[in-house]
């Protein structure tokens, strides 16, 4: 049977009405890559023209309060006596509740988010509650629902660096990044890798189809990305997209390997604060350019440490986490 399929049909299977078969045709239609392209712009279009719903933290902390309150009080004689938790549970939880609103916001954040960290020199990889998988890169970190994620929202906080393998789920609810660079990701099913750290923040893609929206003040920006891109901030403050010939070698932190493309000393020193916590100072600016190239194995600092010199003649002086390089 060979059926066409159609912006239509397709947005009837985004909004959970194709029949059985018709979701079979559409399986089938995926299994040509020309096809998945087409997939994610009507996807793209039919979420920008059926919004998601996202939670509101200050109804559910009012509600919190209102049923521990119930709780509490006593029935009328003319009433029948709701069902009741054991006196103790109500004590802790008044306890609970009156240190979150005595201390406000912060405590506001660790009852409606988890956080998943990482130490340095550790890589982490974790399956969300929606059965996206986040492999988190050495001292990052990632906030996210501890409620109803997948169901009602999903949206991620992200510091440092991690890569997404996003599951699509039959809502078709979008997954966001957002960063404390105002570069926020956002994505219906793909692979990709955000780095948000200090010195900038960047997108790439390797699987997919991404919306990246920076939000600066003056003139917020947005693009769209296809597989092999890359969209960087800038230090004048401006997106810059590109395509790169292998975007794999933006992730191949996740196997402790390091990929250097005429990379400059200076570069590689804020790599290895970045991800071990130690402090390299270069002698000389001549030295700090130096540049290496090569893909590289490395699992902790010292190794690291020995591979650059080696590589650049150099030699160095470690004195707890402050490392000098010089000639």
């Amino acid at each position: 049977m060979n059926t066409t399929i159609h912006k239509q049909l397709l947005f009837a299977h985004f909004a959970g009405q194709a029949t059985p078969l018709q979701q079979r045709l559409i399986e089938d239609w995926l299994q040509k890559p020309a096809n998945q392209e087409q997939y994610y712009e009507w996807l793209e279009e039919w979420d920008h023209q059926n919004l998601q719903y996202h939670p509101d933290e200050n109804r559910l902390f009012d509600r919190l309060q209102q049923q521990i309150s119930q709780y509490q009080q006593p029935a009328t004689s003319d009433q029948q006596a709701p069902f009741r938790f054991p006196l103790r549970w109500v004590a802790a939880a008044s306890v609970i509740l009156a240190g979150f609103l005595t201390t406000g916001y912060l405590f506001r954040q660790q009852l409606f988010y988890q956080t998943l960290e990482t130490a340095y020199g550790e890589v982490r990889r974790e399956m969300l509650p929606d059965g996206s998988v986040v492999t988190l890169n050495a001292h990052s970190s990632l906030r996210l629902p501890r409620f109803g994620f997948g169901q009602s929202s999903r949206e991620v906080f992200l510091r440092g660096e991690a890569t997404f393998s996003v599951r699509h789920l039959p809502t078709h609810q979008r997954f966001v990044v957002h960063t404390d660079k105002n570069l926020n990701v956002t994505v219906l099913g793909t692979e990709f890798t955000v780095y948000a750290r200090a010195q900038t923040a960047q997108v790439v893609l390797h699987k997919g189809k991404v919306q990246v929206d920076y939000q600066q003040a003056e003139r917020p920006e947005r693009l769209m990305m296809r597989p092999g891109d890359l969209v960087k901030l800038e230090k004048n403050s401006r997106i810059h997209l590109q395509h790169l010939q292998r975007p794999e070698a933006l992730k191949a932190w996740q196997y402790h390997e390091f990929v250097f493309e005429k990379t400059p000393l200076l570069d590689i020193a804020r790599m290895m604060e970045e991800t071990y916590g130690v402090k390299v100072s270069i002698q000389g600016d001549v030295l700090a350019a130096r540049a290496i190239s090569g893909t590289f194995k490395a699992a902790t600092a010292d190794e690291l440490l020995q591979i650059v010199t080696q590589l650049l003649e150099v030699n160095y002086n470690r004195q707890n986490n402050e490392v000098l390089l010089f000639d």
